[in-house]
């Protein structure tokens, strides 16, 4: 790694100072490119590092540092005690690395979960987290609304000689608590999916009876070659098998032009967005050639838990559910309950040697 102090520095400090007014933004990209080059870094390298790059981005603005914070956050290589830094920061800053930082382990995450509902809301939204995190995410969330709702309003006081004019008080609305989601994600808002999801994060994960199998690469290549055709009706065959789902919700997803519900449903099967974007290019060319709608939909995959996938592809099943039966062959034959067994047939031989 080359030397972040001494000579080089300088160097660094009075070229950026050179091309700009303000060096700071211009002299951490250096810093962070000149890090990240190396592969391996000693103890002393990484404290070093860290304690620069935390001096710059506390500095410089949010809009400055946001774009570089957003590059490091998923690195494998990332100081710890940076992440830490900059999860326990503003939410702009701590949202990414939250979201997508790999070096912060569940003791850190369970101890920022208690900074700020935002925080907290950032935690929720990783791609993989442990049964015990998403325990401690789902019990968080509850009594974060549970406070809110105890919460009684402020009255200001009214005197006691002037009685107090009647009140018409509209009636509380409901709120759909998460283990009864009702709402059709599939008919949704963009905004009500979102809602959707975030409810899905605070669910236990589904028993691995109920989830959906990984299938065979047979089952790509099918894919890929319906949508080349340009047969969304096989297309919809194929994932009704996949998923289990209904004949009627496997249509409704292959006809959602923005292509949010595929990418549900593969993320619930495991494929990659390289194989989600192909197919949307093919069966949605509108939206599959636009960049601004393949790169919120690429967002939204990466956000969007497996377990939440799982979740709504469980509640398009409806009353469908597949049964894995064992073959008749192998089945334990058994007789009726309460039924008297039939007395065996004895042959006259044997009943001969009885009486003899």
């Amino acid at each position: 790694m080359p030397s972040t102090s001494g000579p080089g520095l300088k160097v660094l400090i009075e070229e950026a100072r050179r091309q700009h007014d303000d060096t700071r933004p211009e002299l951490l990209r250096l810093l962070v490119g000149s890090y990240f080059a190396v592969e391996r870094h000693s103890a002393a390298e990484q404290s070093r590092f860290a304690t620069l790059a935390r001096r710059l981005i506390d500095d410089i603005d949010l809009d400055a540092a946001l774009p570089i914070v957003r590059d490091i956050a998923p690195r494998p290589d990332l100081p710890p005690s940076l992440a830490l830094h900059l999860a326990r920061g503003p939410i702009q800053l701590a949202e990414p690395v939250l979201r997508l930082a790999v070096v912060l382990d569940d003791i850190a995450l369970k101890s920022l979960s208690n900074t700020s509902p935002a925080h907290l809301a950032a935690i929720a939204a990783r791609r993989e987290v442990s049964p015990g995190l998403a325990k401690q995410i789902a019990a968080s969330v509850h009594e974060t609304r549970e406070a809110a709702s105890a919460t009684p309003p402020e009255v200001e006081p009214v005197a006691e000689a002037i009685e107090p004019e009647p009140i018409e008080i509209d009636p509380p609305s409901v709120e759909l608590k998460p283990a009864n989601i009702k709402p059709d994600y599939l008919a949704a808002s963009p905004e009500d999916r979102a809602a959707i999801i975030m409810r899905l994060v605070t669910l236990t994960p589904l028993p691995l009876s109920e989830r959906v199998q990984a299938p065979d690469a047979a089952f790509t290549d099918d894919l890929l070659e319906a949508a080349k055709a340009g047969s969304p009706e096989v297309v919809a065959t194929l994932l009704e098998e996949a998923l289990g789902v209904t004949r009627e919700n496997a249509a409704r997803i292959v006809a959602d032009e923005s292509g949010q519900a595929f990418a549900v449903a593969a993320r619930a099967l495991g494929l990659s967005f390289a194989i989600l974007s192909r197919v949307l290019f093919r069966l949605h060319p509108v939206a599959g050639r636009s960049a601004a709608d393949m790169t919120r939909l690429a967002d939204m995959f990466d956000q969007l838990p497996n377990a939440s996938a799982q979740h709504l592809v469980a509640s398009w099943r409806g009353a469908k559910r597949v049964v894995k039966e064992r073959p008749s062959e192998d089945a334990p034959s058994m007789r009726s309950f309460n039924q008297p067994r039939l007395a065996p047939q004895v042959e006259e031989k044997t009943e001969n040697r009885q009486q003899n």
